[in-house]
């Protein structure tokens, strides 16, 4: 199942809607097929290694991350491929929480299979984190993603901020970007920094490109525009401007408000709405604050480079707290060099005491 989990993580597609499996069938102690999920309306994980196995998978076992699914979608029901190729015991990792195409272990089971479950559980709960998010509450994971100076600043008070981090950091944040389904930042991000928000420094899929600009103040010669690009703006913007940007290519959504900016659960749920399972947030502090006051952060990478300026823009724009314990931890983080600077990244937690030890990646 370790196998299943690394060759999932190390496939370098998307395949959103859909969760990223893993599958390996194994006779006598040997792998005789494995797969990974295709893009969406490709063969599921399962379909792949059965295919590899061919006559092989008769009798043979199949470990699978998450389970087998039992219904018509874009694609027939695993379980039947399972039981006309004749595999002897299934071994799964997590249970699918898909109302849609959960019941594959009971279907299995109902068919005389052998079957078990939670066979490195926590692996593969972490693995699939995205998609048990997105099916359950209707709402991408979210990674918020920053470069920061010692004194916690991503930026100079005018908003210059290259670069804090070596290209070593950089290169590993285009990784994240290939990991993610879209890419969302501010609007004043978007104006000061002009990203393209591709991974050009990596091997990979291009996420989608998304700005979060109330006014839709960007103009439409930002990088990131162009087919594909998404902006989320409130209602009633200036005509003539969003003619504009919709020349570009980029598809225009309004958004209800919230205080100064949008309403962070209805920017989530119209990312959702087109598919989107996993986010990278890359700013700037007022977008992280307020996903962070939201309760809607799921994950933090931070990258943090031995530089002091002083003065200048927050990693998050946040409200005081009254005490050190009522801010936002990460659980159990992971710390690894990247050249001279280091990155940090957990899942998020509210007023979390830390007092596991912290491990490198």
């Amino acid at each position: 199942m370790s196998q299943a989990v690394a060759r999932a993580r190390r496939a370098q597609h998307r395949t959103s809607p859909n969760p990223k499996v893993g599958c390996l069938i194994v006779a006598n102690g040997v792998v005789v097929g494995a797969g990974v999920t295709r893009p969406a309306g490709g063969a599921h994980a399962e379909i792949v290694a059965l295919q590899a196995a061919g006559e092989r998978a008769r009798g043979a076992d199949l470990y699978v991350t998450l389970e087998p699914c039992c219904h018509h979608g874009r694609t027939p029901p695993c379980t039947d491929a399972i039981l006309a190729a004749g595999i002897r015991r299934v071994f799964v990792g997590v249970a699918d929480p898909n109302p849609i195409a959960g019941g594959g272990m009971g279907q299995l089971r109902a068919a005389g299979l052998t079957v078990e479950e939670g066979i490195e559980g926590a692996a593969c709960a972490e693995l699939h984190a995205p998609f048990f998010r997105f099916i359950t509450e209707g709402r991408p994971w979210v990674v918020l993603k920053a470069a920061v100076t010692l004194d916690g600043r991503i930026a100079t008070p005018d908003g210059a901020s290259r670069w804090i981090t070596g290209p070593e950091a950089r290169k590993d944040a285009h990784r994240l970007r290939a990991w993610a389904d879209a890419v969302l930042v501010g609007g004043t991000t978007a104006r000061l920094d002009d990203p393209a928000l591709d991974v050009r420094h990596v091997r990979g899929p291009n996420p989608r490109r998304v700005v979060a600009d109330p006014e839709l103040s960007l103009p439409p010669t930002a990088k990131l525009l162009g087919p594909g690009a998404l902006i989320l703006h409130g209602a009633d913007p200036d005509p003539i401007r969003a003619r504009a940007l919709a020349a570009t290519g980029a598809e225009l959504v309004v958004v209800k408000r919230s205080g100064r900016g949008l309403d962070p659960h209805a920017m989530l749920r119209s990312l959702a709405e087109r598919q989107v399972v996993s986010l990278l947030v890359e700013g700037g502090g007022r977008l992280h604050g307020s996903l962070l006051n939201a309760g809607l952060v799921d994950e933090a990478c931070v990258y943090i480079a031995p530089r002091l300026i002083g003065p200048g823009r927050p990693v998050a724009d946040l409200p005081a707290v009254a005490s050190v314990a009522d801010g936002f931890a990460l659980e159990n983080p992971t710390w690894m060099r990247l050249g001279c600077d280091m990155r940090v990244r957990g899942r998020i937690s509210r007023g979390l005491v830390q007092e596991a030890p912290c491990s490198p990646a």
